[in-house]
């Protein structure tokens, strides 16, 4: 028992250096990327990472959290995997892919605000948010990265980039999924689901 304690707490630990580092690092990297560009959007998630990084480090503590091995390598996949999409040159449809970014990243600072101290990576129960985008859709956060990872792809094409940003897609379905049935035991949560249609996009999904 006390072995499982400490393995669990090491792993909690390890996943929030490692969540921090990522954050982070990313800032800085879009920091330099501003710098030398100018562009709104990287300066927008500069703000979108060190929001992030707050949050995550003052996030509240979990009643649950989900303890199986393969959500947990879901979750890390699909926060980090939009880390691997590349910049590529100007295409016809830059502006239009710029704009859906930046769209994107200003539904990302809304939904960080309406989680408040609730953010985690991981399926866990840090009280059940409801308000602001999560009045929208039940998974705001998710379906902004998409929105704002998507215009990216677009403002830089590449099969690469596609690829990413479709695997990206599937993750993020499949931790909203995974999520939900995590906090299905929840009454308060059933009662939000019940209220709250659509997971990721009003009318569809």
């Amino acid at each position: 028992m006390l072995l499982r304690e400490v393995s669990a707490s090491a792993l909690r630990v390890g996943s929030t250096v490692v969540l921090v580092l990522a954050f982070g690092l990313m800032a800085y990297a879009c920091y330099r990327r501003y710098l030398d560009t100018g562009s709104l959007n990287m300066l927008g998630l500069v703000v979108i990472n060190t929001i992030s990084m707050a949050m995550f480090m003052t996030r509240r503590d979990a009643t649950s959290v989900s303890s199986s091995p393969a959500l947990w390598l879901i979750a890390f996949a699909g926060t980090l995997a939009p880390t691997l999409m590349r910049p590529t040159t100007p295409a016809l449809l830059t502006t239009m892919g710029n704009t859906l970014q930046l769209a994107g990243i200003l539904c990302i600072v809304a939904a960080l605000l309406s989680l408040r101290r609730s953010l985690g990576i991981v399926p866990a129960n840090r009280g059940i948010r409801t308000e602001g985008l999560y009045n929208v859709v039940r998974h705001p956060l998710y379906a902004s990265e998409l929105l704002a990872f998507g215009g990216f792809a677009i403002a830089n094409p590449s099969l690469w980039n596609l690829c990413i940003w479709l695997a990206d897609c599937g993750l993020q379905y499949t931790r909203a999924c995974a999520e939900e049935r995590f906090l299905s035991s929840d009454p308060s949560y059933l009662q939000y689901r019940s209220r709250v249609k659509y997971r990721l996009i009003p009318l569809i999904i």
